[in-house]
Formats: C-alpha cells, structure tokens, sequence
C-alpha cells in the first residue's frame, strides 16, 4: 500500500488529482448559472456532471503513463499492490456506471415526488377579471382554479393548492416572493374576459427564480368550447415545462370530459364552486343548488356530478348532516360512469364511506388516488382525516404534512399538524405547529383551544389560564372557545363538578353545537360520569359517528371508562370488532406501502 502511494506521489498524481477537480468543480458551478440562461434542458447540467465524475479516473489513468515516461525507475509493485490499483479502478468504472444508468431513474423518481421549489412545481395565480363587471369575479377565479386541477393531473407536476395561490389576490408581490411562500419555481399569470358566449384568456408562465417568461399566450374561443381550451391550455404548460426544464414530455392523467359544455351549465359550476371554496355551511349549501342545476343542463360533464358529489359529502362530514351521505353516493356513481378515474369523484366516495363505516372501502379508494397519481391537497387532507378516524394518528401526520406541502398557506392544514402531534402527546412539536398556524390566523378561537390543551399537557395551567381570558375578551363565537379551554383546565385540576357543568351546558344545545355525540360522550368521561358518557356514546354508535371507534387511541388515559361493562358491551359490537381488525390491516398495508 506504501508503495503504491510512493509511487503515485512520484508520479505527480495527487496535483493531478487536486487541479482536477478545481477545475471540474469551477465548470459545474458556472454550468448551473450559464445553461439556464440559454434555456438548456436540466439534463445537461447532470450529464456534465457525470462527465466530470468519469473523466477524473481516465485523467489519472493518462497522468500515470505519461508521467511513467520520464520517472526515475522504481521498484515493481508487489501483487497485492496490483490488486488494490484494481479494486480502486474497478470501483471508479462501478461508480461512472451506476451514475450512467442512474441518473434517468433519479429523474423519474424526482418527477414522481419532487423536491420543495424543483423546476417541476407551479402555483396559479388569480386571473384578472377583464369582463368590466366586478360580479363575474366568480369567472376568473373558476377558470384559474380548473386550470390548477388540470394540471394537478399531471403525476411529475407539483401544483400548489388554490386556497394558497389565492391568498396573493390584489397583493402588490414579486413573483420571486411568491414563489418562496409556496415553495413553487414557477408561476402562472393570466386574465379572463368574458363577452357574451365568448372567452378570451391570456396566460403567462414565468420562471419565478430569474423573472424570465417560459412560455405566454392568448386564446379567444367560444364558451361552448372552454373545457377543451383549459386542457390546451394545460396541455401547452407542462409541455413548455418539459422542454424547458425536464429534458423530456410530461404525461398527465386526462379525465373523460364532453367535446362541449353549456355556457350556463359552465358559469353555474364555476359560480359553484366559488361559494364551496367558502366551506361555511350556507356557501357549501349554496354551492348544492348550483352544481344540481349543472348537473341538469350539462347532463354528461362528470366534473359537475362530482363537485355535487364532493359538496354532500363535505357537508355531511363537517356539519353532521348524515341525510347527505345518501345524495352523495348517488352523485358519485353517476360521475364515475361518465369519468371512471374523476379524482374529486373518488375523495367524495372515500368521505361518505367514511361515515357509513366502511374503512375497507375507504381504503380501497386511497389506493386507487395512489394509481391514479392524484397529488392534491385535497386527497392527502382527506387521506389523513381516515387515518385519524382510524386512530392512526402516526399515519395521519405524514398525510397531512403531503397537504402542506401542496398548500402551505392553508390554517386548517397546519391546525392539523399540530392536532396530529398533540394526540401523540409530542407537546413541542405540537406548539411548534400551533405557532404556525397562529402566524397564518392569530388569535383563532380552535386554534386557541388547541393550545390551552397543549399547554396542560406541558402541565403548564398557568399559560391555560391566560388562553381562557383571551378567548372571554374576545367575545362573540368566542365564548364557545373558552368554555372548551376552562374545560380542560378543571379537568387537569381536578374540578371534576365545573367541568360537569360545561359538559352539561355544551350537551343541551346538541346538535346546533357542532360537538359531535363522541367528543360529549369523551367530555362525560374524562368527568367521571360514566352514565352520560355512555348514553352519548351509544348515540354516536346508532349515528355512524367515525369519530367513535378510536376513542380508546385519543384518549388513553380514560382508564375507568374502559373497565365498565357496558364500554365493553360497546367494543364488542360486530361494527366495532370490525373496525380493529380493519385497523390493524390497514395501518399494516399503508406502512408497508402496500
């Protein structure tokens, strides 16, 4: 080994070596800067790197007989000494190889589930309402938001979530600022005008990190003709994407959609579709009306039953209105036989599932979002909902950190990162998170009761108590907040009768409260009063309450509940006894990434 070294310091090879990969490495960084600029393919930055990681041994291979011409004589190398010169050339040509065949794969890997700010993310902004009449605002922002869903479409193509893409509206921000809130390398900009039956959008892709215009144009179409001229308009992005930052086609996942649409059945959807982005119960009420009269005129557009679909389900998930579930599966069958593969149709399917107990199927339909390669928000928030209901809270976590990913500007995402954290009783983490979503909604009642619950658990009652006085200073819709906050500390301070009163004051207005029957039931129990706590448990068992099943994983500590007969009568129910062995299979199949 000596020997070897001896020699090679004779032959001038480690200068060699060294000015070597100087010099490779000035050539990479002026690369990075200079190919970009000429608009080259990504590619031809990573095969410049592979030339400069090959060419370092055939350098060293040349320097040594070169140098071998005129250096003194030595001793020959010994045997073992010409073993190791070959074990180290074989592992150089092993490694120029594997970087050969590797980097396509690397590539691919790369589209499938890009890194934050890669060439392979956008956000679409807001279009500028041109139409001359503020009211069809509902138009601009429709036809921005279906251009985010088509390009969603497309598996090696991460698109930022509407909810924070929009929150830029009327903000005077660079797109380099932009692109940084929501970890994007590209923006889309554009403007709609509406006249009459007539459609006239201008659009501009932008490489947000140089300010550089990628690819613009202006399309003027009939109003009949305006799903197509979106999927065009998809179509020419992520093509101008490939080409410009790929080195290759981008493939996008396209759904069954009618050759034309009725104007009227467009703007009813579009006017759908802004009311349910609202997710308050009268604009998701309104958002029904609206996508039923769709569904009435454009009888074939699968987009139309699914949005319906997805607007019952979402009501009966978030406003307990279990007579949707019904409506919702009726929506979702005929969606998906017009559009077999519809993404909304699906996470629709998945919620009114959820609330008929049945997890297989819920499952079932997050594996086949997994084949689709739908990579939405939409799908990872609802996908950590059903493993939250599942009391996988370890599962739920990485789910809703995809949806932040997607839609880093969303309270309710964030909010839920820091629930996430706290049922595991990973109290930092979970203020970490609140603080968060404070800095994205200060001062939010939930968020507030979150944190009260977060700093019991850091047995810090004090900090609780300030949250409670907060939430009382507050007033209005407030008051609920606090009432939940002074809960939880006579709970933690074993107040047990004034925590009963609560229970008893939040019970009597069920369910115009918004507490469900389980979270009553829990409150009951975590009280002491094991009657009440299982009168409203059995209520939520007749009423399919998905919350119901994982009580025993979010609250562990409910010791004495759990040793009452009738809590055993309850668990052994076939419905529950179903929903462990579902568990325990799904939890297995999703770890597994099965």
């Amino acid at each position: 080994m000596e020997r070897l070294f001896e020699l090679a310091r004779e032959r001038k090879l480690d200068r060699v070596g060294a000015t070597y990969a100087v010099v490779a490495w000035v050539l990479v960084q002026a690369a990075s800067i200079a190919l970009p600029a000429f608009e080259a393919p990504a590619s031809s930055l990573r095969w410049l790197i592979v030339a400069m990681v090959v060419g370092f041994p055939l350098t060293l291979t040349l320097a040594w007989f070169a140098a071998g011409r005129t250096a003194a004589p030595l001793q020959p190398l010994r045997g073992r000494d010409w073993l190791l010169f070959g074990l180290l050339g074989a592992i150089a040509l092993l490694l120029a190889v594997q970087l050969a065949i590797g980097f396509p794969w690397a590539r691919k890997s790369a589209q499938s589930s890009p890194p934050l700010q890669s060439a392979s993310s956008i956000a679409v902004l807001p279009f500028a309402n041109l139409s001359g009449d503020a009211a069809k605002a509902y138009f601009s922002d429709g036809i921005a938001d279906q251009l985010i869903s088509e390009l969603a479409r497309t598996p090696s193509l991460r698109v930022a979530a509407r909810s924070s893409s929009f929150a830029f509206r009327g903000k005077d921000v660079d797109v380099k600022t932009i692109a940084h809130a929501l970890n994007v390398r590209t923006i889309l900009e554009g403007s709609v005008r509406e006249d009459g039956n007539r459609v006239r959008i201008a659009a501009e892709l932008v490489d947000a990190r140089n300010g550089f215009q990628i690819w613009s144009e202006t399309y003027d179409r009939d109003l009949t003709n305006i799903l197509a001229l979106q999927d065009d308009i998809a179509h020419a992005i992520t093509g101008a994407l490939a080409k410009r930052f790929w080195g290759g086609t981008a493939i996008a996942n396209r759904t069954i959609k009618p050759h034309s649409i009725n104007p009227d059945a467009y703007r009813l959807y579009l006017q759908g579709q802004f009311y349910f982005a609202q997710r308050t119960h009268d604009g998701v009420d309104r958002a029904i009306a609206l996508f039923a009269r769709t569904t009435q005129l454009a009888p074939d557009y699968a987009d139309g039953f699914a949005a319906l679909a997805d607007a019952h389900a979402t009501k009966a998930l978030n406003f307990q209105m279990n007579g949707d579930v019904g409506p919702a599966l009726e929506s979702v069958k005929k969606a998906l036989s017009l559009d077999p593969n519809n993404p909304t149709a699906i996470i629709a399917q998945a919620t009114a599932s959820l609330l008929q107990w049945q997890w297989r199927a819920v499952a079932e339909d997050f594996k086949r979002l997994d084949r689709l390669h739908v990579n939405t928000a939409a799908a990872w928030r609802m996908r950590a909902v059903f493993f939250d209901y599942m009391g996988l809270a370890s599962l739920a976590y990485p789910a809703e950190a995809k949806a932040v990913e997607l839609d880093p500007l969303s309270f309710i995402d964030h909010y839920n990162l820091a629930l996430y954290m706290n049922l595991q009783k990973r109290y930092d983490d979970a203020a970490r998170l609140a603080a968060d979503a404070w800095a994205l909604q200060p001062g939010h009642p939930d968020l507030q009761v979150l944190k009260c619950q977060i700093a019991l658990g850091k047995k810090d009652v004090g900090a609780a108590q300030r949250i409670s006085t907060q939430l009382t200073a507050q007033g209005g819709d407030a008051g609920a907040s606090a009432a939940a906050c002074n809960f939880y500390i006579d709970v933690t301070k074993n107040d047990l009768a004034s925590a009963r009163k609560i229970a008893d004051a939040v019970s009597a207005t069920f369910p115009a409260s918004g507490i469900s029957a389980t979270d009553i039931g829990t409150a009951y129990a975590m009280t002491g009063d094991a009657d009440s706590a299982m009168k409203w448990y059995r209520r939520a068992f007749d009423v399919h309450d998905p919350q119901l099943p994982r009580v025993p994983y979010a609250n562990p500590d409910l010791i004495k509940l759990f040793a009452d007969p009738r809590w055993k009568a309850l668990r052994s129910e076939p419905a529950i006894r179903d929903w462990e062995a579902a568990r325990a299979e799904i939890g297995g199949e999703f770890q597994r990434g099965e």
